[in-house]
């Protein structure tokens, strides 16, 4: 048989049945109560887990307010960045100034270039 034929003619590969166990498949109704002692423990285990989940819960909220979660350095590391982005931003206000002092210049020569050139040439009325 060649590679074409044998791809045309399977069949799509299906996985086998399951075998269920008989306890398993017979439906789980309300389990009978196991008494007084049953009861008991079973409030007593409901009463544990919530106690448990409740201090598992203030122990992250203390966690997190505390910051006990992160780096030690933590705060330098923030105030260094702070103080990185301060000097950046002095910086390009610093250029920012040049330019336009430049600018300021450039424009003044200009007008004070057209002022005088007004003043040497006499107008024609």
């Amino acid at each position: 048989m060649s590679a074409s034929e044998s791809t045309s003619s399977r069949q799509p590969v299906q996985p086998p049945p399951l075998e269920v166990a008989a306890s398993e498949s017979e439906p789980q109704g309300k389990e009978e109560p196991a008494g007084l002692g049953g009861k008991v423990a079973r409030f007593f285990g409901n009463v544990g887990y919530r106690v448990f989940d409740n201090m598992s819960f203030v122990g992250e909220v203390l966690v997190e307010f505390l910051e006990l979660d992160k780096h030690p350095y933590q705060r330098e590391m923030d105030e260094m960045r702070r103080q990185q982005r301060r000097r950046k931003q002095a910086q390009q206000q610093r250029e920012a100034d040049a330019i336009a002092s430049l600018e300021e210049a450039t424009e003044t020569e200009a007008t004070g270039a057209e002022s005088k050139q007004a003043l040497e040439t006499p107008a024609a009325l």
